[in-house]
């Protein structure tokens, strides 16, 4: 299933960068995310598809990118720089995974409040991708 290629890539990339890997429901995210950096990725949402033979799958990806610290610290701005950063390296990877077709739409936006109880700095990050397959 190309949502598990997509899943892949995005993982690899992030433990790439130093960040520790989780996916689900955003409903457990405050529960399960146990170490920072982390990344968490919502299940991809399969949001169009299209072609017989040659199939695009495009998906809906949102990403939660945190680091440890308070978003009111006065730092929280150079981490919120480094988060887009690693954001945009994300979006980066997917681009060069020979399954994808194209990548558009990144949107990235700070997030105001903690995301769990550890009291994290984060982003939010979202993009399209279009997964390109032979059946």
């Amino acid at each position: 299933m190309e949502r598990e290629s997509l899943t892949a890539v995005l993982r690899r990339a992030a433990e790439d960068l130093g960040y520790v890997f989780y996916i689900g429901s955003e409903s457990l995210l405050a529960a399960k995310v146990t170490v920072l950096p982390a990344v968490w990725l919502t299940v991809p949402v399969l949001k169009r598809v299209s072609g017989r033979r040659e199939r695009r799958d495009t998906y809906a990806v949102r990403l939660r990118l945190m680091m440890a610290g308070v978003p009111d610290d006065a730092g929280s701005r150079e981490v919120w720089r480094i988060l887009e950063d690693d954001a945009a390296a994300l979006y980066g990877a997917v681009r060069a995974c020979e399954r994808v077709r194209s990548v558009r739409g990144l949107k990235v936006s700070p997030e105001t409040k903690p995301l769990t109880p550890r009291g994290e700095t984060a982003v939010a990050a979202e993009f399209e991708a279009e997964m390109f397959y032979c059946d």
